[in-house]
Order: structure tokens, then C-alpha cells, then sequence
């Protein structure tokens, strides 16, 4: 069963809010620092397109936000965002200039290899990563472990497994992303993977 925080745009929001308390528009812009103007971007389990609505609406950026949350899309529609289904699972998402996913990939695990290689392949200059490292469900308490896991589940995936600092920087090191840096009072890690247009 999913989580009631995915039942609306306006729910996930509140909770993100609260988890990141100061810190939640400041990783957004964190990312969208690095997207140039003029790109296309692919922003894969896009949410409530924060991306969009806090870092790049005021960009000249042709953009597109991707999720399986039925809520999710209609909700966009209603506002003029684009939005677009997809299973990162099993559907590779369409090239474009930049490839982003925020706070997501752990939902994967242990598939994150086939999500990261899609998401590279899509991408004809870069792919972003932010990726939560410490949070309430690696806490030490089991009662708030389990509330943090059963909270962030996505329909028959318990999404029981995140990634630590050096779990996420083995992947990225893997991959040979260029840019790896803490961010959100460290509870998050940006990573950036620049395409080596050379070798296309």
C-alpha cells in the first residue's frame, strides 16, 4: 500500500517541508545551479515538481516532470506543468540535455544500477542525483525506523534500504560522477555526471 504522503501533491510538500525544515528550497536551488539556460530537462519521479515550481520556472528551460502518482499528474495538469508517465522500472525516459531525480533513488534498491544506467543513457550533457543520506529511517529507534520506512513506501515496494554517505559515494565513484557534495546540513548528497560528448 502507498504511503499517504503520495496521496496529494499538497501532503508530500508539508512532510518534505518539515523533514528538511530550512534547508528544503535551498537543495532545489543547490541543483538547478548547475543546469544551464536553454537546456531540456527530464526531472524522473518528479513528486510535487518542486524542481520546477522553486528552481527553474523562471529559467528558459524546456521541461518536464515524470511519475507513475496518477494524483500527481492530474494535479499537474491543472496547473499547466507538463507531466508525463513513466516507470523508471522499466521504461527509459526520452533524451534530453539534463536528467534529474531528487531524493528517489533509494526507492530502487537493489535495482539502482538499472535506474542510474537509464537514466545516463538518456542524458546528452548531465544527470542529477540529490540523494537523502541520513534520515529518520536509519534511526537507531526502531519505532521511528519503522514509521520512516512505512511512510515513505510506494505501492508493493517497502523501500526498507537507504543508501549511508559511503554506500552512495561507492555508486557514485562507480559511475564516475564528477560532482559529489554535501548538502541540507549534510542530510543529502548532490552528485553531477557530465556526458563525455567526446565519446559519442
Amino acid at each position: 500500500m502507498t504511503s499517504p504522503i503520495y496521496f496529494h501533491p499538497w501532503i508530500y510538500e508539508r512532510v518534505m517541508r518539515r523533514l528538511y525544515s530550512g534547508c528544503y528550497e535551498e537543495r532545489i536551488h543547490d541543483a538547478t545551479r548547475h543546469i544551464p539556460n536553454g537546456s531540456s530537462v527530464a526531472d524522473i519521479c518528479a513528486g510535487d515538481c518542486s524542481l520546477y515550481r522553486y528552481g527553474l520556472s523562471d529559467m528558459n528551460i524546456d521541461y518536464t516532470a515524470y511519475d507513475i502518482n496518477p494524483r500527481f499528474m492530474r494535479w499537474a495538469e491543472k496547473r499547466s506543468i507538463p507531466m508525463r508517465h513513466l516507470d523508471i522500472r522499466s521504461e527509459c525516459p526520452p533524451t534530453v540535455d539534463c536528467v534529474v531525480m531528487m531524493s528517489a533513488l533509494y526507492q530502487f534498491i537493489p535495482h539502482e544500477r538499472d535506474i542510474l544506467n537509464r537514466m545516463i543513457s538518456a542524458a546528452r550533457k548531465m544527470v542529477i542525483l540529490t540523494e537523502p543520506v541520513r534520515n529518520v529511517a536509519q534511526s537507531s529507534l526502531a519505532p521511528i525506523r519503522w514509521a520512516g520506512r512505512i511512510l515513505t513506501r510506494v505501492q508493493d515496494n517497502p523501500c526498507d534500504q537507504r543508501f549511508t554517505v559511503e554506500s552512495f559515494r561507492n555508486l557514485l565513484d562507480e559511475y564516475g560522477f564528477q560532482i559529489i557534495q554535501p548538502i541540507a546540513n549534510e542530510r543529502e548528497l548532490l552528485a553531477v555526471y557530465s556526458v563525455d560528448n567526446t565519446n559519442q
